[in-house]
């Protein structure tokens, strides 16, 4: 019994450090999201004209034919949503400063919960200290998408760094058999 007891104390501690492990990995968004922050990093890191003060915005990546978001219902649409989302936990992980330019100056609290961020202008700072933004595009390409990131210096338009990353399709549209593609339905 004793034997038992002393196997599962150690054994506990493994199990769930392999279950930790294997969520993260499943998630291919998180590495592609990783790989492309540490491109941008590196290149920031290198750059006569890095100033790990300057503060970074990170917006919302459209298509690049017609530099809008992708619509409801198209594959790029969700891959948009949640690549640039995650990189945030990537760059900081990499001690770049971020500016969060959708928080409010206060917490929203209503029946569905409370919140800080939105997308009314109203509400929210006109003019954030946002020195440079991380924009990026989205071209279909054979099966799947190349996704192009660039940090633009705010004041001058220059681009500071660039990365980008080939995504195939099945990673970001498993299993799917239709989707939307520039409003027409696509058929796979």
């Amino acid at each position: 019994m004793f034997y038992r007891i002393l196997f599962l104390f150690f054994s506990l501690p493994l199990f769930l450090l392999s279950v930790e492990a294997a969520a993260s990995s499943n998630n291919p968004h998180e590495a592609i999201a990783d790989d492309l922050a540490e491109q941008l990093a590196a290149q920031l890191a290198q750059s006569s004209q890095s100033d790990n003060q300057s503060n970074i915005g990170i917006t919302r990546w459209v298509l690049s034919e017609t530099l809008k978001q992708p619509e409801q219902g198209d594959s790029l649409n969700k891959l948009s949503h949640q690549l640039s989302e995650s990189i945030y936990a990537h760059f900081k992980e990499r001690n770049l400063s971020l500016v969060e330019f959708r928080a409010q100056n206060y917490i929203s609290i209503g029946e569905e919960g409370s919140t800080i961020l939105s997308r009314d202008v109203e509400t929210l700072e006109q003019h954030p200290e946002v020195d440079w933004v991380l924009v990026g595009t989205l071209s279909r390409k054979d099966a799947g998408t190349m996704v192009n990131l660039r940090i633009i210096d705010r004041r001058n338009q220059e681009v500071l760094a660039a990365a980008n990353r080939y995504v195939p399709k099945h990673l970001y549209w498993p299993n799917k058999q239709a989707e939307l593609v520039n409003g027409r339905l696509q058929r796979h």
